[in-house]
C-alpha cells in the first residue's frame, strides 16, 4: 500500500510538471540574406526577398525537392504550389537582414522537411547567381586582356576603362555581398 501512494505521488508530480512545461515552439528556419545591394534600402531589399521566397520559381523548386515530393501531404495534391504559398510564412527578424521561414500546415516532421527544402532551394539559387557573376567577371577580365594586346582605338580604350573602373568592381562587390547569404538556423 505504501508503495502505491509513492508511485501515485510520483505519477501526479510528473503529470503536473508536463502540464507546466513550456510548449515546444513551431519549427522554423532563419536565413541571413546579407546586406542590401548598392542603392537599395534595407527595407526595400528585405521586402523584395520576402516576395521572392514565395515566387512560383522558388515554389516549383521546393515542390520538386525529393524530400518534399515523398511527403504524404504533397503527394496527394495535384499542384502543391498554391497550398504551399498559403502555408509558408516568411517574416523579417530583428536587424532587417534575417528572414524567419515557418510552415503552418502538416505535422512537425512535414513542416521541418518543407522549411529545410525552402532553405536548400534559396541557397542553391544564391550559389547559381554567384557562379553566374563569377563567370561574368572572368569574361570581363579575359576581354580586357584580349583587347589590350591589340592596337585599339580610343573607343575601345574607353570601353576597357569602363569595364575596369565600373563593371569589374561592381561584380566583385556583388559576389562578396552574396557570399554573406547563409542559413543561420535549420528547422528541427
Amino acid at each position: 500500500m505504501r508503495y502505491r501512494l509513492a508511485v501515485f505521488s510520483l505519477f501526479a508530480m510528473l503529470l503536473a510538471l508536463r502540464l507546466l512545461a513550456a510548449p515546444v515552439p513551431a519549427p522554423s528556419g532563419i536565413l541571413d540574406v546579407g546586406p542590401p545591394p548598392k542603392g537599395w534600402t534595407a527595407e526595400q531589399y528585405i521586402n523584395e526577398q520576402i516576395k521572392f521566397k514565395s515566387s512560383p520559381q522558388i515554389l516549383n523548386k521546393v515542390c520538386s525537392d525529393p524530400e518534399v515530393k515523398k511527403l504524404p501531404l504533397v503527394a496527394t495534391v495535384k499542384d502543391a504550389r498554391p497550398w504551399m504559398e498559403q502555408n509558408v510564412c516568411v517574416t523579417p527578424e530583428e536587424g532587417r537582414r534575417r528572414l524567419r521561414i515557418t510552415f503552418r500546415a502538416g505535422k512537425r516532421p512535414e513542416q521541418v522537411a518543407i522549411i529545410n527544402a525552402f532553405l536548400r532551394v534559396n541557397l542553391s539559387e544564391i550559389k547559381d547567381t554567384i557562379k553566374s557573376d563569377e563567370a561574368d567577371l572572368h569574361r570581363c577580365e579575359n576581354l580586357i586582356s584580349k583587347l589590350e594586346s591589340r592596337d585599339t582605338t580610343q573607343s575601345f580604350r574607353e570601353f576597357i576603362h569602363g569595364l575596369r573602373s565600373n563593371r569589374i568592381p561592381q561584380l566583385r562587390a556583388e559576389i562578396a555581398r552574396l557570399k554573406q547569404y547563409t542559413v543561420i538556423k535549420w528547422a528541427k
